[in-house]
């Protein structure tokens, strides 16, 4: 009988130990199952040393290496694994060529149980140029404009150059070396320090160089602004037979800026001295302008231009057919005046081609009175138009009694 229930506890105890088997097995497959997972992790390069010692330059980015794992393991462990835990390295000792290298990856980190299921590169890609620095100086890109009446003057930079080091292409792609200055609505001197920035072709910054100094110290005057005319200065005379008919300028006014008690005592500025001596054609030209000191333009690239029309002197004779007259006495009208006489002028040829249309000549019949009256030819004729002579000196002039007067 005592057989019996022995055997019978070991089968309940046999029994037991398989079902507490059974549920842990549940357990670890139900609650930490074995899963797959995909992990991005930088790949960090070692021995960049002898890069330096090789005057060799990485070309693309180092943040941009990255490696994709895909790996299986227990969940728990799985969920730990990130790029904080898992180091991806290659290393760059004996990599000098210049161009494509191509370099191991080593993983380290990878708990035991985990397997590593694909990679998504074997080897990392680097490219290899020579190292160039290059001395650059620094423009000043000057941002909005000062308060009204004020004007920037020209910058100053401590210092004016930076060396710039970086592989050959990247160097070579450099347009521009410069700094951003905001002076909107400022009303003083503009005093700061600012990165400097290195620009290609499409005003783009230029990655992956190194810049010395990084930093600039920018210095902006702002001083008053004031309107002032330009004047022409012209010397000599043209040749005989010859006339200036007009001189014209433009701008014909320039904005400048400087201190206020400086700019107080200027009204024009007068260009540079302009000869025309026996000059027989026009003078069309730029021409630089006379800047006191202490003075400067707003537009440092502004430009003048003059234009001298220098023309022949010709002389002409113009038959007047009929001849005006002025202040005709009250009660009065005029019966007759005689008509017809030439005129001779001297002037510049394109003045003369209407001038028969211009030329006014008339008698004065404000001291008048009825009957035959000998005036004085009188006449007026354009700006530039000379009269030389007349035919008549004096007319009759028969004034009469209006109709219906006594």
């Amino acid at each position: 009988m005592s057989n019996k229930l022995l055997n019978k506890d070991m089968t309940i105890r046999v029994l037991s130990v398989m079902l507490a088997l059974l549920l842990w097995f549940y357990v670890i497959t139900e609650q930490n199952p074995e899963i797959t997972k995909e992990i991005t992790i930088p790949v960090r390069l070692i021995n960049t040393v002898f890069l330096e010692k090789s005057s060799m330059v990485l070309v693309n980015d180092p943040t941009s290496y990255k490696l994709i794992l895909r790996v299986k393991g227990k969940k728990d462990v799985l969920d730990k694994l990130n790029e904080t835990t898992v180091d991806a390295t290659a290393d760059l000792e004996g990599h000098r060529l210049k161009g494509d290298n191509f370099l191991k990856i080593n993983i380290n980190g990878i708990p035991e149980g985990v397997n590593i299921l694909t990679k998504s590169m074997e080897s990392l890609k680097v490219v290899l140029e020579s190292k160039v620095s290059i001395q650059k100086s620094v423009n000043v890109n000057i941002m909005g404009n000062p308060s009204q009446g004020m004007a920037a003057m020209a910058p100053a930079l401590a210092p004016n150059d930076v060396v710039i080091t970086g592989a050959e292409s990247q160097i070579n792609k450099i347009k521009n070396v410069r700094v951003d200055v905001d002076i909107a609505s400022v009303k003083a001197e503009v005093k700061k320090i600012l990165p400097v920035r290195v620009l290609d072709e499409d005003n783009k910054d230029i990655q992956g160089i190194s810049i010395d100094p990084g930093t600039v110290e920018v210095n902006i005057p702002i001083e008053n602004t004031k309107h002032v005319s330009l004047e022409m200065d012209l010397t000599g005379q043209p040749a005989a037979g010859y006339m200036v008919r007009s001189i014209s300028i433009e701008p014909e006014e320039i904005i400048i800026t400087g201190k206020q008690q400086t700019l107080a005592g200027i009204n024009s500025l007068k260009t540079e001295k302009i000869d025309i001596t026996e000059g027989t054609a026009d003078v069309s030209k730029e021409v630089r302008f006379i800047i006191p000191e202490g003075v400067e333009l707003v537009n440092t690239n502004e430009k003048v231009s003059i234009f001298i029309d220098i023309e022949k002197i010709v002389t002409s004779e113009i038959t007047i057919d009929s001849i005006e007259h002025v202040n005709l006495p009250e009660g009065l009208e005029l019966e007759s005046i005689q008509a017809g006489m030439a005129v001779t002028v001297k002037a510049a040829e394109s003045l003369l081609l209407d001038t028969s249309k211009t030329i006014k000549v008339y008698v004065d019949l404000k001291h008048a009175t009825e009957g035959t009256n000998v005036l004085n030819v009188l006449w007026e004729a354009p700006q530039g138009v000379e009269v030389v002579s007349v035919s008549l000196q004096q007319v009759e002039v028969v004034l009469k009694k209006k109709s219906g007067t006594q």
